[in-house]
């Protein structure tokens, strides 16, 4: 029998999740809305700038942010909620390098359980202490990394590249 924590807090993010902010509301007061235990706009301002956020760009709508902008207002929202597992379905969508890097360092330093669907083969290689496969209706435990992976998937396509070209000369 599973029985889930009652006091275990998780935080979802997909890919889609900054489209479901209110684009009239600026971060900073999407955030104070969503957290009225932070009383001070100057405390929320100074959250909000941890995840890259600054100056106009706290207080502007949402509609005049870029995606990758709007995603770092998601990435504040689930870290004030103190999960202590996150699901991240698709984190780098929309983000810079100089970002990703940081989500990477953040998910290293993150205390909790993390699973992570992705396929940025560069912040996987990062931070993954383990790879999944999910292919063929089953799911496989890989044994190496995920640079032996992305090995393993070129010399999969080479061969079935050389055989399908061997079937048509036939």
């Amino acid at each position: 029998m599973i029985r889930k924590n009652s006091h275990l807090r998780i935080g979802r993010y997909h890919q889609h999740l900054h489209e479901l902010l209110d684009l009239d509301l600026s971060p900073l007061d999407y955030m104070l809305k969503e957290f009225p235990e932070v009383r001070e706009r100057e405390e929320m301002r100074k959250i909000i700038g941890r995840y890259g956020l600054t100056g106009r760009q706290q207080v502007c709508p949402m509609r005049q942010l870029s995606d990758g902008q709007r995603c770092r207002v998601v990435f504040a929202w689930l870290a004030w909620q103190t999960p202590h597992l996150l699901l991240m379905d698709e984190p780098t969508n929309h983000l810079d390098m100089e970002t990703i890097d940081a989500l990477g360092d953040a998910i290293n330093d993150f205390d909790g359980g993390i699973v992570l669907v992705s396929h940025d083969f560069r912040l996987i290689n990062q931070v993954a202490q383990e790879i999944w496969i999910c292919e063929n209706g089953a799911v496989t435990k890989w044994q190496g990394g995920i640079l032996k992976y992305k090995d393993h998937l070129k010399s999969k396509i080479l061969k079935e590249n050389a055989d399908n070209a061997a079937k048509f000369r036939k």
